[in-house]
C-alpha cells in the first residue's frame, strides 16, 4: 500500500436522511437526491496525483449499525517519538475517534490495522456519552502527560464542550463538561441558544507557552478561549486531572455564526475563522497578553452578485449564504474557504503575517453540492472536498507557488460529511 498510495483517507458521513441542514424545517431542506444515504466510515487511497480509490472494496470499515451518523472523526497518528504513549494502549499504533451525531451524542474509539488493501477498525471500549446533543467536531491533543479527546456538541438546547482524558481500563474518561448557555439571538431561527461547532488548540509561540483551547460558538457569535492544564489528584497524587478555565472571549460580528477555526501552521499567532451565516472568513490574532482579537474586517467568500438571476431559489436559504470550512496551506501563505449553496472554494493569499489582510486569488467550483469539509494533504499538493448533497469526494491539485487549484478526480460517497488524510506509515 505504501508504494501505491501517498495517503489513506477516512470519510465520515450521515447515515440518516435530512441531517445537518438548518433549512430542513423551514424550507424543506436544500434540494438534493434523498435516495442516497451513507453506509458508515469508508477508507480511500490517494495517489501522488490526487486520484482517489476505494480501499476495502468500498465497504465501510465502521458500519452504520455500529455507529449511526459518524459525521466527523479525528485520526490518532502513530508517533515514534513516544508522545502517543499518553493514549490508551490499544490506540498507540494509530486509530480513529468518531462522533455519532445524534440527539444523544456519543463518540467511539477504534484501533486501526492494515492488511494489504484492507483497513480494519476495531472498537476500543464502549461508546462514550459526549454530554450533549449532536456532536459535530472532535480533535485529540496532549495536555501535559494526558492524552485528551475534545468534542464539540452543537446542541439542540445549548452547545456543550466536553473533554476526555486517558483513564483506567485502556479507555478514555470524561474530565470536563462546559455548557455554553443561551445564544446571541441576533438570528432567532438559529441563535436562540449556543452551538459549539469546532475547537482548536493554540500552537505554542515559545517552549514555555501555556496551552489554550479555542472554541467557535455559532449560536453566541463568539470565540471562547480556555487555558488547559493538568494537576495531580487521587489518594496518592498519582492520577492526572484535567483543568479547563475560561480565559477570554472574542465577540464575532453579530449574526455571523463562527463555524470553524484554524491557526496558521507557520505564523502561529494568527488564525482563520469561517463565519457560516454571513459567508465570510475572518482573520484573528493573539495579542501580547495571549488573548484573541480581530485582525481586520471579515472578507466575503461569495461574489458580490450572488445569488444572481439563475439562482433566485437560493435566496430563501439565508439569502444564499452558508459558508462551511476554512483551512490554511502548510506554508501558511494561503487560505482555502468553502461555501455551500454557491458550492465554491475561495482561495486567498495572506498579505502579511503582521498587518493581516487577505487577497483573493481565485474562486472556483467545488465540482459538487454542499461542500462541508476541506482537507489539505500534509505535503500541500492537493485538497479533498467532502460534498454532503452530491454524495462524493472531489480532489484538487494545488499550485504551491500561487495557491490555485485544478480539479483532478471524484469518488462517490453518499452523504459525505468529512474527510481526513494520514500517511500510511503513521497508522496501523
Amino acid at each position: 500500500m505504501e508504494s501505491q498510495y501517498r495517503y489513506i483517507g477516512f470519510v465520515g458521513c450521515y447515515t440518516k436522511e435530512g441531517q445537518a441542514d438548518p433549512f430542513e424545517g423551514s424550507h424543506g431542506g436544500v434540494p438534493h437526491n434523498r435516495s442516497k444515504i451513507g453506509t458508515g466510515v469508508l477508507a480511500i487511497g490517494v495517489d501522488d496525483s490526487g486520484k482517489l480509490s476505494f480501499l476495502n472494496e468500498g465497504k465501510p470499515i465502521v458500519k452504520a449499525d455500529e455507529l449511526q451518523n459518524p459525521s466527523y472523526l479525528c485520526i490518532l497518528e502513530r508517533n515514534e517519538s513516544g508522545s502517543s504513549s499518553s493514549r490508551p494502549a490499544s490506540l498507540r499504533d494509530g486509530g480513529l475517534c468518531i462522533v455519532s451525531e445524534l440527539d444523544n451524542g456519543t463518540f467511539q474509539s477504534f484501533a486501526v490495522s492494515r492488511d494489504g488493501m484492507n483497513i480494519n477498525a476495531k472498537s476500543v471500549g464502549e461508546a462514550l456519552d459526549t454530554g450533549g446533543s449532536y456532536p459535530c467536531h472532535i480533535i485529540d491533543a496532549n495536555v501535559g502527560d494526558m492524552g485528551c479527546i475534545i468534542v464539540c456538541n452543537y446542541g439542540e438546547d445549548e452547545g456543550v464542550l466536553s473533554m476526555f482524558g486517558t483513564g483506567p481500563n485502556d479507555t478514555y474518561l470524561k474530565q470536563v463538561g462546559i455548557s455554553f448557555g443561551t445564544g446571541s439571538k441576533v438570528d432567532l431561527s438559529r441563535q436562540q441558544t449556543s452551538h459549539a461547532h469546532s475547537a482548536s488548540i493554540t500552537p505554542p509561540l515559545f517552549p514555555s507557552s501555556m496551552m489554550d483551547l479555542c472554541c467557535a460558538d455559532l449560536g453566541s457569535d463568539a470565540i471562547v478561549q480556555y487555558s488547559l492544564s493538568t494537576t495531580n489528584s487521587g489518594p496518592g497524587g498519582d492520577q492526572l486531572s484535567l483543568q479547563c478555565v475560561e480565559k477570554a472571549r472574542l465577540a464575532a460580528p453579530p449574526g455571523s455564526g463562527p463555524r470553524s477555526l484554524m491557526f496558521n501552521p507557520v505564523f502561529k499567532d494568527i488564525a482563520i475563522v469561517s463565519l457560516e451565516m454571513t459567508a465570510q472568513v475572518w482573520l484573528i490574532r493573539r495579542n501580547k497578553e495571549g488573548s484573541l482579537e480581530g485582525a481586520g474586517d471579515p472578507v466575503s467568500v461569495m461574489p458580490a452578485d450572488w445569488p444572481d438571476e439563475s439562482a433566485k431559489e437560493m435566496m430563501k436559504f439565508n439569502k444564499g449564504r452558508w459558508a462551511s470550512d476554512a483551512i490554511w496551506s502548510p506554508d501558511g501563505k494561503f487560505v482555502y474557504a468553502a461555501t455551500r449553496l454557491h458550492n465554491s472554494i475561495s482561495v486567498f493569499q495572506l498579505k502579511s503575517n503582521t498587518d493581516g489582510g487577505l487577497e483573493l486569488v481565485e474562486r472556483i467550483s467545488t465540482e459538487g453540492l454542499t461542500p462541508r469539509c476541506l482537507c489539505m494533504s500534509e505535503c500541500g499538493k492537493f485538497i479533498l472536498v467532502a460534498h454532503q448533497h452530491s454524495h462524493d469526494i472531489s480532489s484538487f491539485q494545488r499550485n504551491e507557488s500561487n495557491g490555485s487549484l485544478s480539479f483532478t478526480a471524484k469518488l462517490e460517497v453518499p452523504n459525505a460529511a468529512c474527510v481526513k488524510l494520514v500517511r500510511p506509515d503513521k497508522i496501523g
